[in-house]
């Protein structure tokens, strides 16, 4: 929710007319069709019994509304306390109390039911993806590094990073007051161990393959000042990324952000400190001689497909762009939607009593507007009235006045068109600017969404701006270059678009099983802060080590060739260790966290396979020197 007009319309309705800000909707369906009185008299009865429970109010009823009710359908509104533990204990107190002597159909729905449920599904996704994705995990890591020993480091590491990022968030919504989303709980543990595992399998590779002929403490120095190195670039290249989504002035977006900041900056300091210390202290333990024949079959293969790669860099190149255009071609069908009960399970009794609601009292073309107009003048207000009753494309307009305060009317507006509709969102701009020096507010869901759409659109140019502004300047200070620091930012950009088409695919075509839907508004963005900077990883990675051997020989092609043959593998096995954090995701019950996760494996997919190891080293080969050029450079 932002802190626009419709919040404050909320606030204004529930203080001087009495109705609940985020109300809890008690749906009744008398399906053994009783008599009409027997129906009435249960619906007492229930009402009765829940008035009972502490901070729960019945605040319309279809016993004194008779619009309420229609056919066999009745509901009733319910206002329950604004902080969230004790609406959640309310909305458990309700359950109990229907689920006792139940002789009709009843069944509770409303934003705060369907958040709760959201919450607990989303819980239940989580610990379901962890068993499958972290044993998939290990067993990459296990094959990666050749031991069990290396292979446990980086999944205590992750576990650590997680544990602590989570204690830390608690607190702060515990003691800092900040409402977490429940986005935030499914994307630390997400995030937090794939990026930690990351960054351990770079830590430990990079000291094992020093360690074989370098004395330990020489070996952990340079791993230090290579790998920590670009773990340090990725880090503030991901932090730059997110800090861009905090522009998006929505809470929503602001604790995810937070929250990911916080994994990020544990993450790092665990790869700094316990991991070094740790490779230190099992230094014996980890070094193994009979796995060094096995590294140089490894390398062979990469070898032999990275002199494919410099044979043919045109071919190369172009056959990639045409993969990466067919996969971006279905972004431009993306259709983006504010999830509702839909993003839950089709059998879920919050969504089905919410889509017969829907179906009963509510039409499909037609927008519910609520305006709050003030003024001690009754000509104004009635002005605003006659305004809008000769609007074709209103269908009908309420008025009542408030008996606390007689300056305040509440208008109640049928509108043409559905509430997610352009039309809608336009007619909303168009009366907000009209009666803008009126003291008029507009509120109600066709206003929600229209702040959501625009607050996210209008400022995403912003987030784009700084984000490419910010890894440019970083990357180019880290690898004196102005050529490779913007073809980094184009290839993932790239990517993550082409993710975008393949999510649009899946999701709007309803393919691989999945039920048709709208890409989540907030989906694009998550993916893109967080897959902007894990891209950047696997890209500083490779680039670290090109660099390093162009250091050293100054020979481009023989530093992108040893560069993708020492980190090819390292790469390819992050990778995948990030897909199966993220993959499993796609089993989720919740649709939102199913889209999440889907859209950031098919984006580190595309990233790691078609991006790093064929269209970036083809694209070096093919600028050759240029690569390198800098201003600050005294020589090409």
């Amino acid at each position: 929710m932002t802190d626009g007009s419709y919040s404050q319309v909320q606030q204004i309705l529930s203080q001087q007319f009495h109705m609940p800000e985020e109300p809890i909707i008690l749906l009744f369906e008398n399906d053994k069709e009783m008599p009409r009185r027997t129906f009435h008299s249960l619906i007492k009865r229930t009402l009765t019994q829940i008035e009972r429970i502490g901070g729960v109010h019945v605040s319309s009823s279809p016993l004194e509304q008779k619009e309420m009710e229609k056919g066999n359908i009745a509901y009733a509104l319910l206002s329950v306390p604004n902080s969230i533990q004790e609406k959640r204990q309310a909305i458990k107190q309700i359950r109990e109390a229907i689920s006792v002597d139940r002789k009709i159909s009843i069944k509770l729905t409303g934003k705060p039911v369907i958040q709760e449920d959201v919450n607990r599904l989303s819980k239940y996704d989580l610990k379901r993806a962890e068993r499958i994705g972290i044993p998939i995990a290990f067993i990459i890591l296990v094959m990666t590094l050749g031991g069990l020993l290396s292979a446990i480091i980086p999944i205590v590491a992750g576990a650590m990073t997680v544990v602590i990022a989570m204690g830390i968030m608690d607190v702060i919504g515990d003691y800092g007051g900040v409402s977490l989303s429940v986005f935030v709980y499914s994307v630390i543990p997400m995030v937090g161990m794939a990026v930690c595992i990351d960054f351990a399998l770079l830590m430990i590779s990079r000291f094992k393959e020093e360690n074989r002929h370098l004395p330990a403490n020489e070996a952990l120095l340079i791993t230090m000042a290579t790998s920590g190195r670009a773990i340090v670039i990725s880090v503030g290249c991901v932090i730059m990324a997110l800090l861009g989504t905090l522009y998006i002035r929505m809470p929503i977006f602001n604790t995810v952000t937070l929250g990911t900041l916080v994994v990020l900056t544990v993450s790092l300091m665990i790869n700094l400190i316990f991991v070094p210390a740790l490779l230190y202290r099992l230094r014996k333990q980890l070094y193994s001689s009979r796995k060094d024949k096995f590294k140089q079959k490894g390398r062979s293969l990469w070898m032999a497909f990275i002199y494919f790669i410099m044979r043919w860099p045109q071919a190369s190149a172009i056959l990639a762009i045409i993969i990466l255009s067919v996969s971006l071609y279905p972004v431009l069908t993306m259709q983006i939607g504010i999830p509702g009960p839909e993003s839950l399970p089709k059998n879920n009794e919050a969504r089905i009593a919410s889509e017969k609601l829907a179906k009963w009292f509510e039409s499909p073309f037609v927008s519910n507007v609520w305006i709050i107009a003030k003024d001690k003048n009754q000509e104004i207000q009635q002005d605003i009235l006659r305004t809008l009753e000769q609007d074709s494309r209103v269908i009908h307009v309420d008025a009542v006045r408030s008996y606390v305060n007689k300056e305040t009317t509440f208008i109640n507006v049928w509108l043409q068109g559905n509430e997610s509709s352009r039309e809608v969102r336009e007619w909303i701009l168009e009366r907000s600017n009209q009666f803008a020096m009126l003291g008029v507010q507009i509120g109600g869901e066709p206003k929600y969404k229209q702040e959501i759409v625009d607050e996210v659109f209008y400022r995403l140019k912003y987030v784009l701006f700084i984000v490419i502004c910010s890894n440019w300047i970083i990357l180019t200070i880290a690898f004196r270059s102005l050529l490779i620091p913007l073809k980094a930012i184009v290839m993932n950009l790239v990517s993550i678009f082409a993710s975008f088409g393949i999510l649009t695919w899946i999701f709007q075509e309803g393919k691989l099983g999945m039920e048709t839907s709208n890409i989540a508004i907030m989906i694009p963005i998550f993916i893109f802060g967080l897959t902007f900077g894990i891209s950047m990883d696997y890209g500083i990675f490779l680039l670290s080590r090109i660099y390093e051997g162009y250091k050293n020989s100054l020979d481009n092609e023989h530093s992108i060739r040893e560069g993708l043959a020492v980190s090819g593998k390292i790469i390819t096995s992050a990778a995948a260790i990030m897909i199966a954090v993220t993959a499993p995701f796609a089993l989720a019950e919740v649709s939102g966290v199913r889209q999440l996760g889907i859209g950031i494996a098919i984006a580190i997919f595309l990233d790691a396979t078609i991006v790093r190891m064929v269209l970036v080293p083809a694209l070096m080969k093919w600028f050759g020197k240029w690569n390198w050029w800098s201003p600050f450079n005294k020589k090409l």
